[in-house]
């Protein structure tokens, strides 16, 4: 225990203080250990305990300390604290006291009840909700004072004003000691507010806004504010309206100005009019073309920032600022703003504000190797956990370790580092890493590795070829071995070298050994003259078997990736829309219509190659790629009905009935993952005859027969989809379609539990016509048809958890086998089987719930948690979501089971290490299959 702690301790006790025992075990002896954290963390902390003796129970009981506050409830406790404020000094005493509240819990969560990015995102949102209540009461100060501020442009709207967040603030990385980086802009100077003009007034509100939050007080201050990157600087005025704001950017803006606010977002006051502003300054920030002076800049800034970084460097890790040191924090942020300004202005997808998501879309952009991103995504998290640790010791506004030994001996304690050496030799391993990368940028001639090279020696044995493979990364040496024999001919060398860069080197290496031997002498010349296209498709290649089979089966859609990722999302309508251009003229009743299934499939191919880039991107989530996965095959199913039908209406006639598609399973939750099969079920609304006499039964059997083959039919272009029909009335030894009355009848008297539990997920995904009846009269019938069977009549609970269960151990046995050291994320004990069957026991108990009615599990499970079942089973299931999407993606496989090879690839798709995924996977899933074994 440091010294001081005893000190501390004692000044505790004497201001009150009651100190847990830690033997007490419970909310004690945790008491007991934040106590002493809090006392050992330095003094800034300790202070803020002192300052409210009583802070300790009710910050042990914060809802919030183990978890992030979310910004609404930041917001609202700023609010409820300042709202009663009598005047401005009454104002600003009371923001200093939720400021001294919620400095203390997230001093706790960082030293070791959160993350370092939860604390900075946390320290942000809080920082916006101090920022937007002082605006809001300094202009209802001002406003009674000088009147409201009005517009002379007639019908305009009336003038605004907005806060806008820079530097760590804006891209919501705020740390304890942070200035917060912040401008002000107001919308127009045509207008008054009482006898003042607009700037005045304007002015005047950022002067008490900046007050409110910097002003030093009794009570302290809330943050120090740094106006400094406002158009001109110290020198300029303190507030901009709109049109001198683009016209100081268009005739004087610079590169470092381009640079600041690649981070810029609105935080306060007038959000929208925030929005309107930086769109204003998009093209500058962002221009199309990059003309040499910019690059020049670029380069001078590097140079710089090199020159001060020497100046804060250190000896060692004594004394090192880990901001502004030489491969610091600064020279992290300008390895990804140097490339974002570089090229975000024909890529929108790089453009971002945080640091570590700019990273990770320069990754995906190809504009970084999976390796230099590592590198950098490491020790950037490493550099901000020391700032805020040596920030948290004092309270200063300090970057710099210790520069005695036995000070950073206390700090590699706290961060668990088995002795000082083990700390400083990482603080120098990630100092290299960042400076050689950033170095990069000093010499952009480009350098075929020297191990790459070395391989291609034709004098090396075939044993140190393998080492250096080894040695590389690679696990397939024989594979490996034989592209390097391949390289001194066919395979350009800059395929080994990306493959090495990629998630997995072997993989990688595979698929574009796959391209130098098959692809076009145009193909190999646009790779060659396109190095960062070869990187972001190394880094595919490396990530997805299905994404690469797509691109290199199909040569003719690598246009599409070189042009752009396509639409983020695409609606139902958008996709219909889409598929309609690109499909040939409506086939006659004569056609077979082979060809509109084969464009059919062509769209499918592209749609799933922007969903899996967008993916692989991190662009959407996995819900929202689900979702997309089930948009997509619904669409598919419509116009692949559209070709089948027409030719069946030549030979037997129109039938009298509507046929309806049921989509069940994944399908029916809108919960597909890459290479989902379709559950169908096909219904006929009534019996009857067709036109030419042919009974509805066998019609539409016939037509459900045909569409299945036109689905699942094996083209030049690939399948569609593989259809599963044994969701449907009887199972396999049922008939193929049922009339509704039957499938109510079959599922009232005789249809199992389990078979209960399906149709909770079923819904119509397709419906035919009949003549004069509405286009939504069958859904609608079929929807209540569905109410009836599952959520309208009474369950057996006991039998239906004792059939279930049945039905889970059965599973179990038969479909969850794997080999020794595999997971399956369905089927295994606490897999995503286990939270579908309480999902739906949830649903059928509380069906009466009309939020509870729907076929998403994701949807009926975040209802559930809000009638208050545990919030972890929500996280538990759509974390296994996310590792089954992936994994989908990594392997082009249909089952969903993990094996020991699949575990570090996946994980690092995941960006974490193979250890701790597992160890992860194993949590949640032991706490599923507990909630599981608890109900049933």
């Amino acid at each position: 225990m440091r010294p001081d702690v005893l000190v501390r301790l004692q000044r505790f006790v004497e201001h009150g203080g009651v100190v847990p025992s830690p033997d007490d075990g419970g909310s004690a002896s945790e008491a007991h250990r934040l106590l002493m954290a809090i006392l050992g963390s330095g003094s800034f902390l300790p202070e803020l305990l002192l300052a409210d003796i009583d802070a300790l129970p009710a910050l042990l009981a914060d809802p919030w300390l183990r978890s992030p506050k979310p910004p609404e409830e930041i917001v609202a406790a700023v609010e409820a604290e300042t709202a009663p404020a009598a005047d401005f000094a009454d104002f600003k005493r009371r923001l200093r006291v939720v400021r001294r509240r919620e400095m203390l819990r997230l001093g706790a969560r960082e030293l070791g009840w959160g993350t370092t990015a939860e604390v900075a995102r946390e320290l942000s949102f809080f920082a916006d909700a101090c920022l937007q209540a002082a605006w809001r009461f300094c202009d209802t100060e001002l406003r009674r004072e000088y009147g409201a501020p009005t517009s002379q442009e007639g019908d305009g709207p009336p003038p605004q004003f907005v806060v806008i967040a820079m530097g760590k603030l804006g891209g919501q990385e705020l740390n304890f000691s942070s200035d917060v980086d912040i401008c002000y802009f107001y919308s127009t100077d045509a207008g008054e507010a009482g006898r003042v003009s607009l700037h005045g007034f304007y002015s005047e509100l950022s002067r008490r806004i900046t007050s409110a939050i910097e002003e030093q007080t009794g009570d302290g201050t809330v943050f120090r504010v740094d106006l400094r990157l406002r158009p001109e600087g110290r020198n300029g005025p303190i507030c901009y309206s709109l049109p001198a704001t683009e016209r100081y950017y268009e005739t004087f803006g610079r590169t470092w100005e381009r640079q600041a606010l690649l981070r810029a977002r609105s935080c306060a006051g007038d959000l929208g009019f925030g929005a309107e502003l930086l769109a204003a300054l998009d093209p500058f920030v962002y221009p199309r073309h990059i003309e040499p002076k910019m690059v020049e800049d670029i380069r001078a800034l590097r140079t710089m920032f090199r020159a001060q970084g020497d100046a804060h460097g250190g000896a060692g890790a004594g004394g090192f600022d880990v901001k502004l040191g030489t491969g610091g924090i600064r020279d992290v942020e300008l390895v990804v703003q140097t490339l974002q300004l570089l090229h975000g202005g024909k890529r929108r997808d790089l453009r971002d504000r945080s640091t570590m998501r700019g990273l990770h879309r320069l990754l995906m952009a190809g504009l970084v190797t999976d390796r230099e991103a590592q590198m950098l995504a490491e020790a950037y998290r490493f550099w901000r956990v020391l700032e805020h640790r040596v920030q948290i010791e004092n309270g200063a506004q300090t970057h710099r370790l210790p520069a005695d030994d036995d000070s950073r001996a206390w700090l590699a304690t706290g961060l668990r580092y088995s002795d000082l050496a083990a700390f400083d030799a990482a603080v120098t391993r990630h100092r290299t890493a960042v400076e050689a990368i950033a170095a990069t940028f000093d010499d952009p001639t480009p350098r075929p590795g020297q191990a790459v090279l070395r391989l291609l020696d034709p004098t090396q044995s075939q044993e140190d070829v393998e080492a250096a493979l080894a040695a590389l990364g690679f696990r397939d040496l024989e594979a490996a071995v034989a592209t390097v024999d391949l390289a001194r001919g066919r395979v350009p060398i800059a395929f080994i070298e990306q493959s090495v860069a990629s998630p997995d080197p072997d993989r990688a290496l595979r698929h574009l050994r796959e391209v130098a031997l098959r692809g076009s002498v145009g193909l190999m010349a646009l790779l060659r003259d396109h190095p960062q296209l070869l990187r972001m498709l190394a880094t595919l290649f490396g990530t997805s078997d299905r994404l690469s089979d797509l691109l290199i089966r199909h040569p003719e859609r690598w246009e599409f990736v070189v042009e752009n990722l396509g639409a983020r999302v695409r609606t139902l309508d958008e996709l219909r829309a889409a598929v309609r251009e690109r499909l040939p003229p409506a086939a006659g009743e004569s056609d077979d219509g082979e060809e509109t299934l084969r464009a059919l499939r062509r769209f499918q191919a592209e749609e799933l190659l922007r969903i899996g880039l967008q993916d692989v991107s991190g662009n959407l989530t996995p819900a929202e790629v689900s979702e997309q996965l089930s948009a997509l095959a619904e669409v598919c199913l419509a116009e692949a009905v559209a070709v089948v039908l027409p030719p069946l209406h030549a030979r037997y006639g129109h039938p009298n009935a509507a046929l309806t598609i049921l989509g069940m399973g994944s399908l029916g939750a809108r919960e597909m993952r890459y290479g989902s099969d379709l559950d169908l079920v096909f219904l006929y609304s009534e019996d009857g005859e067709s036109t030419t006499g042919v009974d509805h039964r066998e019609w539409y059997a016939r037509a459900s027969q045909r569409l299945i083959g036109a689905m699942q039919a094996l083209l030049e272009e690939g399948r569609l989809y593989d259809v599963d029909t044994r969701l449907r009335p009887s199972g396999e030894q049922g008939m193929l379609v049922t009339s509704y009355r039957a499938f109510e009848r079959y599922h009232l008297r005789e249809a199992a539990g389990w078979e209960r539990v399906a149709l909770l997920r079923a819904r119509v995904v397709y419906t035919t016509l009949s003549p004069g009846v509405p286009p939504e009269v069958p859904s609608r019938e079929i929807e209540s048809l569905l109410a009836r069977i599952t959520y309208d009549r009474p369950i057996d609970e006991e039998k239906f958890r004792t059939d279930l269960r049945a039905v889970r151990q059965r599973v179990e046995r038969e479909r969850g086998k794997v080999p020794p050291g595999s997971r399956h994320l369905r089927f295994d004990p606490g897999g995503l089987m286990d939270v579908e069957f309480l999902v739906a026991l949830g649903q059928l108990r509380l069906g009466a719930d009309p939020g509870l009615r729907t076929t998403s599990t994701l949807a009926a499970l975040a209802r559930l948690v809000a009638l208050g079942w545990p919030a972890t089973l929500g996280e538990d299931y759509a974390f296994l979501r996310l590792v089954a999407l992936r994994l989908r993606l990594l392997r082009d496989r249909p089952e969903e089971v993990i094996g020991p090879a699949d575990l570090t690839p996946l994980a690092r798709t995941l960006e974490r290490d193979a250890q701790s995924l597992a160890a992860e996977l194993d949590r949640r899933m032991a706490r599923v299959r507990a909630a599981f074994t608890a109900t049933f």
